[in-house]
């Protein structure tokens, strides 16, 4: 800064990626009309945006306009933007401010005055993250998380006319690496070294540790995403400490504050792909000699931290080095292996590459039957797609074929109690995989045994939608055919992969529920004989896929608050799934006869609910089969249904309530379904029109529960199913 500065100033920060200052600049402009305000970019120099408004970037003397990349690569990314506002901040100071204001824009909302953080100070005004302690209360973010951020909000903080030696100070160490330089600890060495003030005015910092008043005039919101405003933070881990739905205060707070912090980080990528990681920030800091620029030098950059990334990776890990004491030593095979998974699980770059094959897992002698099947799939866990594996075995087993069970471990779901782990070897010429098309990758990674040469491998796979991603066209070339359990997941197949694509059905068996009734449901007593919609999921099933928002929205337009019918919205897993379930919550609010019930409910107890149900309803946006409609329809509950995707395979206007739908681009697919796919949005006033419909005719009821049953009872046994696959694989079985 060059000029004379009289008076105080803010100085925003912009970290890389898309955040705008100019909103927040209004809102300080509105309140404090006597700052001077600076904007301040804390980014790649070449990717600094053109402001509008009249502002100006600030900027030092002689500041390089060169590569300043391999310089934020060697430290935290909060590090390396304090750096820029500890210079920012400094240059001010020396200018004559009278005082300094920092906030980070995307990460702050300025919506009232500021006068109790921003009152004359010597050195600098510190906001508390929580006041007193977390609690150890099962809610997020808890006492772990405010240890790891640090108890000071490093977004926010108020400089006086004594700071410039604590800038210089805080700068000194920021420059000394990632190990000293670890900010949440640096501010709380400053706050106890040089006697900072602390501003506990509960209106300055409210957020996602703490909310203690109605009018609140500075929100700390990092994690807010302006697409999910019912919920502070949309990464949370588990149940909120602070909720949006329910407190009209903190939406209107919320609302003021969208366009202030609105914009995504942008992560540091290496051209070819490679996020810059933590590994990665510590191998370049503690670098002896020149180190290749990843962005000018990209190739070279890559070869020199692939040799030396793995190393470190161990080095930095206590797990790892329990579980591979000697890497490069007797343990060296079993650590490269886990090191080619990594990459697949998406935990490190694919950029990174690991030469070593990996070792055999699965025996496989010599000569290979050709009147057997292979049989691959999570035959031991407790998830919808061992389920599948395991009535495959039993048709096939009933049709007299002889099965190698090789039970598949790559899966956080439970294991089965009592089931044998134990791999058969490979024994047969034919494989059938009940192993996804996006997981297969890792199935070859770690059983490469499995798709040598001799034998025939069919993939059983299913999927969601009608757009088939990058990485699971590329499995396609895994696989000699590849099977699924409905047309839509068969025609999305065919129309994108050259490999030979059938539609081999798997009949749904009956469901066997529990003999509870509706009195038994504590939820679902109050009911007495109200008429019961009922929507089931669960919230790990991706939960705008499932869409029981829609089917909230559908049934406040079919029916006025208490006017009869009730809606009971079952899920499971909403507590590890907290910001979506708090969508589903805010669409609900208001309503008491809209009934939110998350539980884990026994398969049995699950089945005597759906039986208890007066109406199913699904307004999904995509199913790959269907399964939890085709059980309602085995137990004679109808079902009202999108007219979309696999459930048609089972469905249709003669034993179900169809609903049309329109195809619109996929949001908030969670990182499962990518933004590029569609999937189906119901229309929902004709959804509506069928919930008044069913409600108000028992005889249409009844008709709907018959025609349901009567389809499902038309499926072929299991039996038969195992002498199709037996046929399509060229086996003989006896007729």
């Amino acid at each position: 800064m060059t000029s004379p500065v009289a008076g105080p100033v803010a100085l925003l920060v912009v970290p890389p990626g898309t955040h705008r200052p100019e909103p927040l600049a209004a809102a300080l402009r509105h309140w404090h009309p006597e700052l001077r305000i600076l904007p301040v970019w804390a980014g790649d120099p070449h990717l600094r945006p053109v402001l509008t408004d009249g502002y100006t970037w600030w900027h030092s003397d002689g500041e390089a306009t060169a590569e300043r990349q391999l310089e934020l690569v060697g430290r935290a990314p909060g590090d390396a933007l304090w750096l820029r506002v500890a210079a920012a901040a400094s240059s001010a100071l020396a200018a004559g401010a009278a005082r300094v204001l920092v906030l980070v824009v995307g990460r702050v909302a300025v919506i009232g005055r500021l006068d109790a953080l921003s009152a004359d100070t010597a050195t600098a005004t510190l906001v508390p993250r929580a006041f007193g302690a977390v609690t150890r209360d099962g809610l997020h973010p808890d006492e772990t998380e405010l240890l790891d951020r640090g108890s000071w909000v490093t977004d926010v903080m108020c400089l006086g006319g004594a700071a410039r030696p604590m800038l210089e100070w805080l700068r000194d160490e920021l420059r000394a690496g990632p190990v000293d330089g670890c900010l949440p600890r640096l501010i709380e060495r400053v706050a106890l070294g040089f006697g900072l003030d602390v501003c506990r005015d509960p209106a300055v910092g409210v957020g996602t540790f703490r909310w203690h008043t109605d009018a609140p005039a500075l929100a700390h919101l990092p994690d807010f995403d302006a697409e999910q405003p019912w919920v502070l933070d949309p990464g949370c881990g588990g149940r909120a400490r602070v909720d949006v739905v329910g407190h009209p205060d903190r939406t209107a707070a919320i609302t003021a504050a969208i366009a202030q912090v609105s914009g995504r980080d942008r992560r540091l990528v290496v051209p070819g792909g490679m996020a810059i990681d933590d590994v990665i920030r510590d191998v370049v800091s503690s670098a002896d000699g020149d180190v290749p620029a990843p962005w000018s030098e990209p190739a070279a950059f890559r070869a020199w931290i692939a040799s030396r990334y793995w190393s470190a990776l161990h080095a930095s890990r206590r797990d790892l080095a329990a579980a591979f004491p000697e890497p490069l030593g007797g343990d060296t095979g079993r650590f490269r292996d886990w090191c080619r998974r990594s990459f697949v699980d998406g935990h490190t770059s694919a950029v990174l590459g690991v030469s070593e094959q990996p070792d055999q897992r699965w025996s496989k002698p010599r000569p290979l039957d050709p009147t057997g099947v292979n049989l691959v799939g999570y035959l031991t866990r407790e998830l919808s797609l061992g389920d599948v594996a395991r009535r495959l075995r039993t048709g096939l087993v009933a049709a007299g074929v002889e099965v190698a069970s090789l039970p598949y471990q790559r899966t956080a779901s439970p294991q089965i109690v009592g089931e044998d782990r134990t791999a058969d070897p490979i024994a047969h010429q034919s494989t059938l995989a009940v192993v996804n098309a996006d997981q297969f990758p890792a199935l070859a990674m770690d059983h490469p045994e499995l798709l040598a040469a001799g034998t025939h491998v069919v993939g059983y796979w299913f999927w969601e939608l009608e757009h088939i991603p990058r990485q699971m066209r590329a499995a396609a070339a895994m696989v000699d055919e590849i099977w699924v359990g409905s047309q839509f997941v068969a025609d999305a197949f065919a129309a994108a992969v050259d490999t030979p694509v059938r539609r081999v059905p798997i009949p749904v068996p009956r469901p066997v529920p529990s003999l509870r009734d509706r009195a038994s449901f504590p939820e679902l007593a109050p009911a007495g004989d109200r008429f019961v919609f009922a929507v089931v999921f669960d919230h790990f099933s991706v939960t705008e896929r499932k869409n029981p928002v829609g089917a909230i929205e559908a049934f406040r337009r079919a029916f006025a608050p208490g006017e009869g019918p009730v809606l009971i919205v079952k899920s499971m897993n909403a507590s590890s799934r907290w910001p979506q379930h708090q969508h589903v919550a805010a669409a609900a609010e208001g309503r008491d006869d809209i009934v939110l019930w998350d539980e884990h409910l026994d398969r049995a107890d699950h089945m005597a609910f759906i039986a208890c149900a007066d109406a199913l309803v699904s307004l999904h946006r995509s199913e790959g089969l269907g399964l939890h409609l085709a059980e309602a329809m085995w137990l004679g509950t109808p079902v009202i249904a999108t007219r979309y995707s696999g459930n048609l395979d089972f469905m249709d206007d003669e034993c179900s309530m169809l609903v049309d739908a329109t195809l619109v681009p996929v949001v908030r697919g969670e990182g499962v379904y990518p933004p590029e796919a569609r999937w189906a949005d119901p229309d929902l006033d004709q959804a509506a029109a069928a919930m008044r419909a069913l409600a108000g005719d028992p005889s249409l009821v009844s008709a709907l529960a018959a025609a349901g049953l009567a389809r499902m009872e038309v499926q072929p046994s299991l039996a038969d199913t195992g002498r199709v696959v037996a046929g399509l694989l060229g086996i003989e079985v006896a007729s």
